[in-house]
């Protein structure tokens, strides 16, 4: 079971244990039109690999299942971190997460900029996600006021990566580089309560397309 779907768990009422809803966004990963491994050859891909997130892409799964996470809910220690099993005590390093998910985790640390008034982030949002996707503003503000936050939909991304050729050149390649990754951290690592949006804030560590490997993702 990879790390993310373990810990990216919702209790829905009333924190019950018994009340879980998994977000696996497996099925949307996999679906052809995401299949970045369709043309290996492409820049699109070599970009995506060299990133050091394309590991994302295999360790997703299809189907979650809900009972044997939360047999693992049941069994986890907030007060200490750790998984207390009938044969002991367990916990998950970083040696676990680099070894099941394949992503780095050493490195440089993520860092956002710090939270600003609404107004200012709906603004900033805005203009981060014009210049990181090769957009009109008013194209991104429009997603930005459906949605009613700093937070752009998973299927709205798809169309900036979805028909990527080499023939786009090197910056429209870039830009679908950063909405497909902005997508695969949005159905993984950072999945969200509504398993629909992703934060425009993870954007920042996605301008440097060549940078991205040197992030602690773990």
């Amino acid at each position: 079971m990879s790390f993310h779907l373990i810990c990216k768990i919702c209790v829905l009422k009333q924190e019950r244990a018994d009340l879980l809803k998994c977000q696996s966004h497996g099925r949307k990963i996999h679906k052809n039109h995401f299949d970045w491994k369709v043309d290996i050859r492409s820049e699109f891909a070599k970009k995506v690999r060299a990133s050091g997130l394309s590991n994302l892409f295999d360790s997703s799964f299809n189907i979650a299942n809900k009972y044997l996470v939360n047999a693992f809910v049941e069994r986890w220690m907030p007060e200490t971190n750790t998984f207390h099993m009938t044969f002991g005590e367990m916990t998950i390093t970083l040696d676990d997460v680099s070894t099941i998910l394949g992503i780095p985790v050493v490195g440089n640390t993520i860092e956002l900029p710090s939270s600003l008034s609404d107004k200012e982030t709906f603004v900033t949002s805005t203009k981060l996600l014009a210049g990181a996707l090769g957009i009109t503003e008013e194209y991104a503000w429009d997603e930005l006021k459906m949605v009613k936050g700093s937070s752009v939909r998973l299927e709205w991304l798809r169309q900036f990566f979805e028909d990527v050729k080499n023939t786009d050149g090197a910056e429209g390649i870039k830009y679908a580089v950063r909405a497909y990754l902005l997508f695969l951290l949005g159905c993984t690592l950072f999945i969200n309560k509504s398993g629909t949006r992703v934060p425009v804030s993870f954007l920042h560590l996605l301008l440097d397309v060549d940078s991205v490997h040197t992030y602690a993702w773990g």
